[in-house]
């Protein structure tokens, strides 16, 4: 059996966290904190950032932006979340276990059909396409400003996942953009956004 590749029963086969990815890839999401501290009138602060990403399509959502995220505030979040999970289609969406994330949340998920799985303990690898995005948004944006204020963080924010979803090449999706940003052969032009921090080439 072995030497047709069949594994003994009831073993039939070798499994991975890669393989269960692909399987679920369609119907996958992921969500994750990240922080940053900030200057404020009061002092330095540190500011969380809650957020969701579709797996197949990589499109990035800020379910919200604040300095403390307890137990109504991470409900709330969720129910600002259910417009992406209202359908009938089987989901699985992926988070670690931060204890920011109550039990409450996880419930408004699973009423629209959606499994809620927990990586392991310090294995963001389970998690790649959140932390991706996490190490993409510092490196090419907000590791390169001093932050003064909430408002100005979300500004930085709001701007960059903008540039993220329409523009941004993404090498995981054959070097194409999320958003569909059409072709043309006539004189390049420039968009720029956030003071030159990030730019996009594009045809007329």
């Amino acid at each position: 059996m072995v030497g047709h590749g069949l594994d003994p029963a009831p073993k039939r086969y070798e499994d991975s966290w890669d393989a269960y990815i692909k399987r679920t890839f369609e119907t996958l999401w992921a969500c994750d904190f990240f922080s940053r501290v900030i200057w404020t009138p009061f002092g330095k602060k540190t500011i969380f950032v809650l957020f969701f990403i579709n797996i197949r399509t990589r499109k990035v959502h800020i379910a919200g932006i604040t300095d403390h995220p307890n137990e109504l505030w991470m409900v709330n979040r969720a129910k600002y979340m259910e417009q992406f999970f209202e359908d009938d289609t089987k989901k699985i969406l992926i988070r670690d276990g931060d204890k920011k994330f109550p039990g409450k949340f996880d419930d408004i998920f699973k009423i629209h059909n959606t499994r809620v799985k927990t990586i392991s303990y310090k294995s963001p690898n389970m998690n790649p396409y959140a932390e991706g995005f996490v190490g993409t948004i510092k490196r090419e944006c907000l590791n390169k400003f001093f932050i003064f204020g909430k408002d100005h963080f979300e500004y930085l924010i709001s701007e960059y996942v903008k540039y993220y979803n329409s523009v941004r090449p993404h090498s995981g999706l054959g070097n194409e953009t999320i958003g569909d940003v059409g072709k043309a052969d006539g004189e390049v032009k420039c968009e720029s956004r956030l003071g030159g921090v990030v730019r996009h080439y594009y045809r007329e």
